[in-house]
Order: structure tokens, then sequence, then C-alpha cells
């Protein structure tokens, strides 16, 4: 379950989001096949602009900072879905991401999962076809039951406007995935629609450069790598050892607590779930609600923190490492 943001698979360790939607495939262990992207028709010609704005993580209305905010469910309005057939509720599961579960014009399952700043680095442009201006990348599961389009917004690793389309009747789901994506990229440009939240807001947080490096070489080592995950989470990374901040919305983790076996801490006038786990590898993770959130499937902004070490070390306590750095965090975030 997405809400409890307790996350105990070895899919942490790989930065390829992969979101499914409920009644179809299960999408998160399927490899896909990488296809070469035709042009479509209704689709942006690259060439009949002058202006070409391409990937830009550091500036622009494409930005890693400007996307932050934008609601992905205003992207999928019942207005914009009814190109595609008939529309059920758009869900908000997290900030930017919005899964709708509707019926094609014949009355088929079409499932579409929109996601603002996924972190896919198995995807790469493929072809001359943009939209917006944006390189495109897309590829599609062996049995053509989902389709995944992304407009690439920032590189290393790329990230970008999402569109996962599913079915469970084969075939002919790329065309409508690559549609909504430029339906996206066109509102966003356009409208800017954003997300109404609260003071002391975690949205507008980067996560890469919100703690001090020396926080981060405590815990798991100097020389850390840094790689996004999302618009608000980052993975740091040495040898044998990972790091994980992640912002997002979920439901509140005390209420969680009994069903996730989750301990209460103390992070100094905060209370965290912790959880921990050693098998082979050691891992514990500390999750807290900031703020109410309304309006999607989680009711609060929820802070994740993760520590864990792939080959578990005798005498070493995961949790004293992960509780250091999540009182760092509480330290740091936005007032109330």
């Amino acid at each position: 379950m997405r809400a409890a943001r307790v996350r105990w698979s070895v899919a942490v360790l790989c930065l390829v989001t992969v979101v499914s939607g409920c009644g179809g495939p299960d999408l998160a262990k399927t490899t896909g096949q990488r296809t070469t992207v035709p042009a479509a028709e209704g689709l942006s010609d690259p060439g009949a602009s002058t202006s070409d704005p391409g990937p830009d993580g550091d500036g622009g209305q494409f930005s890693d900072a400007a996307l932050r905010r934008i609601n992905p469910c205003e992207l999928m309005t019942a207005e914009i879905l009814a190109e595609f057939g008939t529309p059920a509720r758009s869900r908000l599961r997290d900030f930017g991401l919005c899964s709708n579960y509707m019926k094609d014009p014949s009355g088929k399952e079409l499932h579409f999962t929109l996601t603002i700043g996924e972190t896919a680095t198995s995807r790469n442009p493929e072809g001359d076809l943009k939209i917006g201006g944006l390189p495109v990348a897309q590829s599609e599961l062996d049995d053509k039951t989902a389709c995944f389009v992304t407009a690439i917004t920032a590189t290393d690793p790329n990230r970008g406007v999402s569109v996962q389309t599913g079915s469970d009747t084969a075939g002919g789901l790329c065309e409508p995935g690559r549609r909504l994506v430029e339906l996206a990229v066109q509102k966003i440009a356009e409208d800017k629609p954003q997300h109404q939240v609260r003071k002391g807001t975690l949205i507008d947080i980067e996560p890469c450069t919100f703690l001090d490096d020396d926080v981060v070489a405590a815990a798991i080592g100097t020389g850390a790598s840094k790689k996004p995950t999302s618009l608000h989470g980052c993975a740091f990374n040495t040898s044998g050892v990972s790091l994980r901040l992640e912002f997002s919305v979920a439901t509140d983790p005390d209420k969680l607590a009994t069903a996730a076996k989750t301990t209460p801490v103390d992070l100094g006038g905060v209370t965290a779930q912790q959880r921990a786990e050693t098998t082979s590898s050691a891992r514990c993770s500390l999750d807290w609600a900031h703020l109410p959130f309304e309006g999607a499937e989680g009711d609060a902004e929820v802070v994740s923190v993760d520590y864990t070490r792939y080959k578990a070390e005798s005498g070493e306590d995961p949790c004293a490492k992960a509780l250091d750095v999540a009182k760092a965090v509480v330290g740091l975030l936005p007032a109330k």
C-alpha cells in the first residue's frame, strides 16, 4: 500500500518508477520492451517552432522548481479525458501522481496514470519526436497491455511528465498516451494549474540539496552521490549503503502504526514511526506527518527517511543512523 510509505522490497535500489492502476495488470515488476517513437498525428511538429525549450532542470516553465507545485489531476480533468472515452474520478495519490481508471469509447478498461517528475533511468529519447519542444521517450510492455510515454524535462537522470496507459485489451495504448502527454505539457505551459497547500508545506523543497553534506557523510560516509528519485525525493549512495529522503502525500503514519507494526520514536518534539529489519541487509525507516493535506488519497504531507546497508554489519544500528538524519531534517523543515 503506497500510503503506508513503508517500502521493504529491494525496489528501494531502483530509480525506475512504474505505477500500476487499480484493476489493471501489475506493472511494477514487469520489464517493458523499448520501441522507437513514430511520428504521431495530432502531436506538435518538432520543427514547427523556433522556440525549443528542451529539458531545463535549472530554470524555466518545465524546471523542477516550477513543476513541483503543478497539480497532476488538473491535467486529467473530465473535460480533457472525455477525448478518450468515459472518465472516472481522477485520484490524487501524491504531489505529482494522479490516476484515472476510465472506459474507452467501446466500454473497455482504459487506465491513465500521470506523473510529474517521474525519474526513469531506463527511458531515453528515441527518434525525433518532440512534444512542446521536449524530447520524448516511449516504451511498452511485451504483451502490449501498457505503454509509457515521457516528455523529458530534465536529465541526469531523465525525468519529466509521464503517462502510463494500461488496459486489459492489448495494443493501441501508446497513441492515447502520447496525446495525453501533449495535452498535459500544453496545459502546464499555458495554465500552470497548482496545488492549494498550507503554510509550511513540503512541496517546494529540493530534496537533494536539503541536507547538509556533513549530515549525509555522518550517516553513510563521505563522497556520497546524490540522485533525485522524483521531484520530492532523493537517494544518497556510497559503497554498500543508501540514504533516501522523501516528501510525499500519504496516510498519516501514526494511523498505520498497528497494521505496519511500527514503533513511535521521539525526534525532539515530533513523533515518527520507525520500522527496522535485518536479514542479509540492514534497514531502518522513519516516517512522520508534517501537515494535513486535503483532496488526495492520503491525508498528510509526510516526511520519510530510509537508511539501508545492503550487507548487514555486526554491531551497526541502522536506526541510530536514520534517527540522526531524521532529527536533522526536523530542524530544517519549514515552520507551520
